[in-house]
């Protein structure tokens, strides 16, 4: 295998499979999660993770350091790469835009240039703009012109998903909006009468829009919030995440599958257990983007119709 004019790194709450990542040529360095006194992977522990955090069982994500980031920009530099860009996200929560930013000053004034992309959305929406970015390398686009496109692509990605009422999500909001006392009452209220949130993030931003003991109403809400973009944007691509017989998800494919608006669906991705441990495990979202602006950061490269999710896009 040749290789290729720049590397690509990114983390395991991209939510692409790993004979995607491998076909992609992107390198990931999976995050983890501490339970117990362990450490699991999100590649080679997954099921054991996921098993665990639908048990509710308590963890923590392992955040990356500088230093694994520094391990992996170094073994690149080894191999000869003189370029190389790194996507994440900002977000709270796993620590990679802050490890990539650290490692980045160390190398300074090094021979290897190296940019970050901050993708400003995770799980699926994190992978979109990992796969343009690829797609955009392939197609020989000089290093900093694919930095500048996936960049622009980030700021047009946004993400719907409704997290469990339980998750440390919902808890953290709370206690942002709370004082204690009243974030723990307003938690329990939450658990009892089994109440959601559809919340909307973009650009590093996490809006709540919408509030509903029903599930269906709030998986009508993103269904029409897409169809509002569409009106105004034009025809989108989008990519479902959640867990395999989750409530929520089988609930938010219904309007998807039978939405007014054009749109392409790339697939939908197994969540990472570094992500279901702040959104607890039956949640569900979509990512979406304006179909121009993802043909745009990938330079024209074919649209994947799936592949990127290939397991589990639909026939």
């Amino acid at each position: 295998m040749t290789r290729k004019s720049f590397a690509i790194v990114c983390d395991s709450t991209c939510d692409l499979p790993p004979e995607i990542l491998s076909r992609l040529e992107v390198v990931c360095v999976p995050l983890g999660i501490e339970a117990g006194g362990r450490v699991l992977m999100d590649d080679a522990d997954r099921d054991e993770a996921t098993a665990l955090i639908t048990r509710h069982k308590s963890a923590e994500v392992q955040k990356l350091s500088k230093e694994r980031i520094l391990g992996v920009y170094q073994r690149l530099i080894d191999e000869g790469y003189d370029h190389i860009a790194t996507v994440c996200t900002s977000l709270s929560g796993t620590g990679s835009w802050g490890a990539a930013e650290q490692a980045i000053a160390e190398l300074g004034g090094g021979p290897c240039v190296l940019r970050t992309v901050d993708a400003g959305v995770a799980s699926v929406g994190l992978g979109m703009v990992v796969e343009r970015l690829a797609m955009a390398r392939a197609a020989g686009v000089e290093f900093e012109e694919a930095v500048a496109r996936a960049r622009a692509l980030a700021r047009e990605v946004r993400f719907l998903f409704i997290p469990s009422s339980s998750a440390s999500f919902v808890r953290g909001e709370l206690r942002g909006r709370k004082n204690g006392l009243m974030a723990r009452a307003s938690s329990l209220r939450l658990r009892v009468i089994g109440e959601r949130t559809l919340y909307l993030l973009t650009r590093g931003e996490a809006t709540a829009i919408a509030r509903s003991t029903d599930l269906s109403n709030l998986c009508g809400r993103a269904a029409h919030a897409m169809s509002s973009i569409a009106a105004q944007e034009g025809d989108l691509v989008y990519a479902v995440m959640g867990m395999d017989g989750s409530k929520t998800l089988r609930t938010l494919e219904k309007p998807l599958d039978t939405n007014e608006f054009c749109s392409m669906r790339l697939g939908r991705g197994r969540t990472a257990p570094s992500i279901l441990v702040n959104t607890g495990a039956d949640v569900a979202g979509v990512a979406f983007a304006p179909y121009k602006r993802y043909l745009e950061a990938g330079a024209g490269g074919p649209l994947p119709k799936g592949i990127i999710y290939p397991e589990l896009a639909p026939k």
